[in-house]
């Protein structure tokens, strides 16, 4: 049997509480979310949403269990580890050029472009990030998943959610979809909007990056919640934006955060870090209405 998450009841749930599945019989459930996966266009989602998607529930909930609206987390992999993703935008290290527009939703996150994620971690997977295994016994209670461990250390109102590289290595597709629709509906439940991301291709699995980027797609549409497509982005990039080992996102010219110069935005770190502010802005506007 297949598991597929029943929408969440975000009205009267408690925060926490293990999201509510239904269990449904599908004959050949590989070949189902491969069919289905495959129906996904990549070159036709935009690089940036247009809109925050329908979200603004789950941010209402977040505003009632106290979530902070400044905040936003990371949890993903590697490429999300590091002080190139978003770092520099607390610390005073960049340079917008023609996108200044950019300098409100700086403002508005402000020091938690930099925190250190407690759901990011060189090596994992969505899977992972949902169990105690990789969780920091420092700040983690005990038994509690990666994810859990973020949401309550750091009270995000949002979340940008980046996973592949690693799954398509440890995970099969229909494992890769049951992990990432079970951490999107535990960070809804948790009153943290999911902002999802597509991820950047592995150079010695391209097929493969392609099959794993249209679920997450098609995961995204399916919970109504915003995207950004990194993999369209990187796509016309040398190498597509990654570095000598052919999975990680290389690195800046000159800083992960300098937009002025059109040379460095040819390169993975700050081409994402663009992507990602960019649509943080567009969410962020979308939920609280802000100018």
């Amino acid at each position: 049997s297949y598991e597929i998450p029943a929408a969440p009841n975000t009205s009267g749930t408690l925060a926490g509480r293990a999201p509510i599945y239904e269990a449904v019989d599908l004959v050949g459930g590989a070949d189902f979310i491969r069919a289905r996966a495959r129906t996904v266009d990549l070159y036709a989602l935009p690089l940036v949403p247009e809109s925050a998607g329908r979200v603004q529930h789950i941010y209402a909930r977040g505003q009632m269990l106290g979530r902070d609206p400044h905040v936003v987390s990371k949890v993903g992999d590697c490429n999300s580890v590091g002080g190139f993703f978003l770092h520099p935008f607390a610390q005073g290290r960049y340079d917008l050029g023609p996108y200044d527009s950019l300098q409100a939703v700086i403002d508005h996150f402000g020091p938690s472009l930099e925190y250190h994620s407690y759901a990011a971690y060189t090596g994992l997977n969505a899977r992972a990030a949902l169990e105690s295994t990789w969780a920091n016994p420092d700040v983690c209670e005990p038994g509690e998943s990666t994810l859990a461990c973020e949401i309550r250390a750091r009270n995000p109102a949002f979340a940008v959610i980046m996973f592949g590289t690693n799954d398509m290595i440890s995970l099969r597709p229909e494992e890769f979809d049951r992990a990432m629709r079970r951490l999107v509906v535990e960070t809804m439940e948790a009153g943290v909007v999911p902002i999802m991301s597509t991820f950047p291709t592995h150079l010695a699995i391209p097929e493969e990056s392609v099959l794993y980027n249209q679920i997450v797609v098609l995961i995204a549409r399916d919970f109504n919640l915003p995207i950004m497509n990194l993999w369209l982005a990187l796509e016309p990039l040398e190498d597509h934006g990654i570095g000598a080992d052919g999975y990680h996102l290389n690195g800046p010219l000159t800083g992960a955060g300098d937009f002025a110069s059109p040379e460095n935005l040819r390169r993975g770190q700050p081409l994402r870090n663009l992507i990602t502010l960019q649509t943080l802005d567009v969410v962020w506007r979308g939920v609280t209405g802000a100018e």
